[in-house]
């Protein structure tokens, strides 16, 4: 850009006034720092102009910047040059004199502490955020969720409406045969009719309940790193991590849940499955619904489900239909799933031999015939002197199911503390899995064959 005429003929160093309020800056450059800001009118001595029309000025002891546009020649002046427009204050002042310590140069740090100060107070806001859902999450859930608890209650009693007068098995080995072969087949009538209520219910516990709790637990991974690897160590690896941890759990594993949330809502359209409870205590609980890779559990009982003692209906997983019962073998912690039961042998039908094997420990033969009939669970009311209660037994031998897509942990529940238990790491992708994926091939395999 060719200067001013008025400019070349000017001999410099010479005073100049300005025209308009006018920056002064670092360097120049629209880019640059503003060191301050004159009013019009305002004399200031410029040294040299640049090829860019830029004025050099000297300014306490500095070499700063302003745009010549704006600038008049005056031919003489006795005044000296004057202060900012800022208001004072001792803060401004003080601002002022440590600003002046750091290279102009270095400007750019201001942002990155700022924004380190701002993501510091964000991951305490949002820490108390976490606490507060979780403590509030266990008390208001399970109100909110009446409505659904009743439904998935509802889908229950009317897949089999006789359930109730068969709580006890007759004893008559003939008549319980023609009662599982009329069953049946009477169950296909109702199966058609519930098929908007397992929509209903598949939709809330998978698309809502179950992407609301893992969201809650990816999280508390972003904001409190349950692992080392990741920044839980220190508040500079944290802040080193923050952004492998936000694609890692909230995008990817998030996108994740999300996908796979929508296939079980498909699948348990079509596929009954019902929202069941598992009672135990929190460190089984964590490892049994923890995704292995993803946290500092490890080892063969990570992510698996365990058969345990007991088994007083056959040798496998148990569930309750009611959160009451399931807290009664619960020490502490509370697994709320989603249970696909398959081929259901109920017990009050089953050969009388086979019945009388429940209600006592390790009840193996049940199992081994449950099985053997190609029943993958059992259904039991458990009516003794200290008990009187549904169950259901997912049948396993070494741990058939513990991959299974049959069992779906949706969340968990921490009994002592009252509020939800996380799980490091958020929980495992149970559709995403080897053996998930073989089950569910082999299942329809059966199915069409």
């Amino acid at each position: 850009m060719v200067l001013p005429l008025l400019a070349q003929m000017v001999q410099l160093p010479a005073w100049y006034r300005s025209t308009t309020y006018l920056n002064i800056r670092s360097q120049p450059t629209k880019r640059s720092s503003v060191v301050t800001t004159v009013k019009p009118n305002t004399n200031m001595k410029v040294i040299a102009f640049t090829s860019n029309n830029w004025a050099e000025i000297e300014y306490s002891g500095r070499t700063v910047y302003a745009y010549g546009r704006y600038l008049a020649f005056v031919e003489s002046v006795a005044e000296p040059i004057p202060e900012p427009v800022v208001t004072y204050s001792p803060r401004n002042s003080l601002f002022s004199v440590f600003k002046s310590w750091i290279p102009k140069d270095w400007s750019w740090w201001w942002t990155v502490i700022a924004v380190l100060v701002g993501l510091f107070v964000l991951r305490g806001i949002l820490t108390t955020i976490l606490g507060i859902f979780s403590s509030l999450a266990y008390k208001l859930y399970w109100l909110l969720s009446i409505p659904f608890y009743i439904l998935n209650a509802l889908q229950r009693h009317l897949s089999k409406p006789w359930r109730i007068f068969f709580k006890k098995n007759s004893g008559n080995d003939k008549r319980n045969e023609e009662y599982r072969t009329f069953f049946e087949y009477a169950k296909i009538p109702f199966y058609i009719i519930l098929t908007p209520l397992r929509f209903v219910n598949a939709l809330y516990y998978n698309m809502i309940v179950h992407c609301l709790f893992e969201a809650f637990y990816y999280l508390c991974e972003v904001v409190v790193p349950s692992s080392s690897k990741e920044g839980a160590d220190g508040l500079g690896e944290w802040f080193l991590w923050l952004p492998w941890r936000i694609i890692k759990y909230p995008v990817f594993h998030g996108s994740l849940t999300l996908i796979e949330s929508a296939i079980w809502t498909a699948i348990d359209t079509v596929v009954p499955a019902l929202t069941l409870y598992h009672g135990t205590d929190c460190d089984a609980s964590s490892y049994i619904t923890c995704s292995p890779n993803r946290s500092y559990i490890s080892g063969w009982t990570a992510g698996v489900w365990n058969v345990g003692g007991g088994n007083y209906a056959g040798n496998g997983i148990y569930f309750a239909p009611s959160r009451s019962t399931a807290n009664h073998y619960a020490s502490s912690s509370l697994i709320v799933t989603r249970v696909t039961l398959g081929r259901v042998l109920d017990l009050g039908m089953a050969p009388k031999r086979i019945y009388d094997l429940c209600g006592k420990p390790n009840a193996l033969g049940v199992t081994d015939w449950g099985l053997k009939h190609n029943y993958v669970a059992g259904e039991w009311w458990r009516g003794d002197y200290r008990a009187l209660w549904w169950e259901y037994c997912m049948y396993d031998w070494q741990n058939r199911y513990n991959y299974s897509f049959r069992i779906r942990p949706l969340y968990v529940l921490n009994l002592y503390d009252k509020s939800v238990q996380r799980i490091p790491g958020g929980m495992a992708h149970w559709l995403f899995r080897g053996m998930v994926i073989m089950d569910i091939y082999t299942f329809v395999k059966e199915r069409l064959s």
